[in-house]
Parts: C-alpha cells; sequence; structure tokens
C-alpha cells in the first residue's frame, strides 16, 4: 500500500527533505495555500465564466462546455482564464505558488505558461490519466510543475486528483487519444506506458483535500480523476509553471504539443513575453511589474 507523504502548511518553508520525497513520488500536498474567503471569490465566477461572461472581454484559450450547449454531467474545462477574469489571475499570479514550484524544481523563478478552470457535475466520466509534458514541449528548457487547487471538497468518489507515485520517471508518451469521454478504462493508456518502462504492477492513490489546499505535481507524473459518484460538483484550478529563464524551442523543433503556449509566440522570436507568461516569482525578488494590480 503505497503512503501518501505528509501534507505540509503554506505558512510553512520547503525543507531538503520534502524536496527528495517530491523527487522520489512525483507529488507534494500543501495545506491552505488559498483563504476560505479566496476560494469563495473563485467560485462565485464559475457559473458567469462559463455561461460566457468574460469580465476582461477576452475568450479563454479553450473552453469545453457552456450551459448553452454543452450535455448535462459533462466535464467543463477552460483554459487562460487569467486574462479573462481578475478574480481568477489573483489567485493563478500567487507568488507563494511560484516560490514553492521553483523550489521543488531547482529554478531560480518560476514563470506562469498557463492555467487551468475544471468543474466535474454528478456522473462525469472519468478523465484518463496522462502526463502533463504531453501537452507541454513548446519550451526550453523543458519541464513544468502544475499546482492542482481544490475549490471545492476533493475526496474519492468525488472525482478527486489521482496519482501514480513515480511514474514521472517513466518516458513521457505520447498525448493520449481520449482525454475527457473515453470509451476504455480511464487507465489503460497509464497500464501501457506502465509496461513499457518495465513496471509490473502500478498503483493509484487518490487525493483528499480541503477547499484551498492543493497538490505541486510533477510534469511527467501520470495523474487523472475517476467518474464523480456523488451528488456534489467538483471545482478545480490547475496553475502550470516554468523555469523563469524559459523560452521557445527552435521553430519547428516540437512536433506535438504546446499548441496553446505557441499561439502566443512572435515570429522570428524565441522571447516568451512577459505580457502573456508573467514572472510571478524569482529569487531576486522580480516580478512582473503588471503583477502588482492583482497584490491587492
Amino acid at each position: 500500500m503505497q503512503t501518501i507523504p505528509s501534507p505540509i502548511t503554506a505558512e510553512q518553508p520547503i525543507t531538503a527533505e520534502q524536496i527528495e520525497q517530491f523527487h522520489q513520488d512525483g507529488f507534494l500536498v500543501v495545506e491552505n495555500l488559498f483563504a476560505p474567503e479566496q476560494v469563495e471569490r473563485l467560485l462565485q465566477r464559475f457559473d458567469r465564466l462559463y455561461a460566457g461572461e468574460f469580465e476582461t472581454g477576452i475568450y479563454p484559450d479553450e473552453w469545453h462546455w457552456n450551459p448553452y450547449l454543452g450535455k448535462s454531467g459533462v466535464a467543463g474545462q477552460m483554459t487562460g482564464v487569467w486574462r479573462c477574469d481578475r478574480a481568477m489571475a489573483t489567485i493563478v499570479m500567487s507568488e507563494k505558488a511560484g516560490q514553492i514550484a521553483a523550489a521543488l524544481e531547482g529554478w531560480s523563478g518560476a514563470r506562469l505558461l498557463t492555467d487551468g478552470l475544471w468543474q466535474k457535475p454528478p456522473t462525469a466520466k472519468e478523465t484518463t490519466l496522462h502526463q502533463d509534458s504531453m501537452y507541454i514541449k513548446s519550451h526550453t528548457p523543458t519541464g513544468a510543475m502544475t499546482c492542482w487547487v481544490a475549490l471545492s471538497n476533493a475526496f474519492p468518489g468525488a472525482s478527486t486528483i489521482e496519482y501514480v507515485p513515480g511514474s514521472h520517471a517513466w518516458t513521457v508518451s505520447a498525448a493520449v487519444p481520449e482525454f475527457h469521454n473515453q470509451n476504455k478504462s480511464y487507465l489503460s493508456e497509464m497500464q501501457q506506458a506502465a509496461k513499457l518502462a518495465g513496471v509490473e504492477k502500478t498503483e493509484v492513490v487518490q487525493m483528499k483535500l480541503a477547499p484551498g489546499s492543493c497538490v505541486f505535481h510533477h510534469g511527467n507524473i501520470w495523474h487523472g480523476s475517476g467518474q464523480n459518484l456523488v451528488d456534489v460538483v467538483r471545482r478545480s484550478l490547475v496553475i502550470i509553471h516554468v523555469s523563469a529563464e524559459a523560452k521557445f524551442q527552435a521553430a519547428g523543433s516540437y512536433v506535438q504539443g504546446g499548441y496553446v503556449a505557441g499561439k502566443y509566440r512572435i515570429h522570428g522570436d524565441d522571447t516568451m513575453d512577459e505580457s502573456f507568461f508573467p514572472i510571478v516569482w524569482r529569487e531576486d525578488g522580480y516580478r512582473t511589474p503588471f503583477l502588482e494590480a492583482y497584490d491587492s
């Protein structure tokens, strides 16, 4: 039986032992990263966002499901929501989240790559286990850190996030063919990858998190979520960081993955412009200047 490492709280500094544990397991739980009033402010924005009411007038990069065209019991997903809503941006630009991501990866700073907003109503199907790195291939140095934030109580049976500990050491696979409404086991792609890695037996651990708590996970770890079997809507926010030093790869050097970030590339330039990829924390104290608007 896999033992989930003891969580830490946001007030505690990351220790060398916790960094070592993260690199062993591929994830680390941090409790109470965001306060109840911050979570409540985000929850009040959900229905408006999925109904297409974008405070800033900017559409998200991706938008799956809305109350007018979507089917009941289907998961909703948006990415790039920080550009659409300032309440979301305040959380996504968290300096503390960036600092933790940098500490775990050994970066000198953390740059926001993108975000993701999720809701899974009762009966919503599984989300296929996958590796985030399948979809994040546009930058160098490679590597990404995901902060998965619970905005509702996350627990087994309610489509909580789940991990295969140690699977971040496996080779990065091709993107899974079916992500939301698969017609086969949501574990099948992971199980196939395990065989290729020479792993005979895998164990999936399901997280239990209170609203405002989160899991930081390695970009290569296999993760996903089961079907929502209870009468609650599971809501969560994903924040994905890369190194503050990250730049775009040379044009044509990647074939698949990275299309969301790649759309903000300036022709002939490898710079990840801070207007689109702000630096949320750096060890020398620098933080992209326009983020001051979200710090109050």
